[in-house]
């Protein structure tokens, strides 16, 4: 077996998709920044050395939002990997998030960009581009249709050119 196949640098992170009815909270990523510049995206960030999923997920939404949930309202959603493309693999859990109001806590102009609220039906026919591993996944994690588990290839321009995708359809 070929071990150097194995080493690569991979970075762990959460994404939320914070919802209030149909609307979900989403960073539009300042075009400086040097992953994902202009696209769209859930709050959220890396983990930090010995914090577990679940943990991030929470403190980067009060981090980067000011709302303060409990794990009793997080709810895991998808878990994903990404390969090449960026200078480390990702594994990303994803969550959502029922939060009691729209009016964010914090301001919504961030250092990592501006968060807005679209309506469900209007996310994917607005004026911004997603990060493209949402363009798999999201729909499912809005319409709550199960637990969803992909792996992608991504290029040297961050767009996905291969995937598998399988889910745990909800019972």
């Amino acid at each position: 077996m070929d071990e150097d196949k194995y080493i690569r640098k991979v970075q762990t992170s959460v994404t939320n998709f914070l919802y209030n009815g149909d609307d979900y909270l989403f960073i539009v990523r300042n075009k400086n920044k040097r992953i994902d510049p202009g696209r769209l995206n859930g709050v959220g960030g890396r983990l930090e050395p010995g914090e577990d999923y679940m943990a991030a997920a929470i403190r980067e939404i009060e981090e980067e939002t000011g709302y303060k949930v409990a794990p009793e309202d997080v709810r895991l959603a998808a878990v994903g990997k990404l390969e090449g493309g960026y200078q480390e693999d990702w594994v990303m859990c994803f969550f959502k998030v029922k939060v009691p109001t729209k009016q964010v806590p914090i301001d919504t102009h961030t250092e990592d960009g501006d968060l807005i609220w679209l309506n469900k039906d209007e996310i994917f026919d607005s004026e911004y581009e997603l990060v493209d591993d949402l363009n798999y996944c999201l729909r499912d994690i809005i319409e709550d249709s199960g637990l969803v588990f992909f792996t992608a290839k991504v290029g040297d321009d961050q767009k996905i050119y291969e995937i598998s995708i399988s889910k745990q359809l909800k019972v």
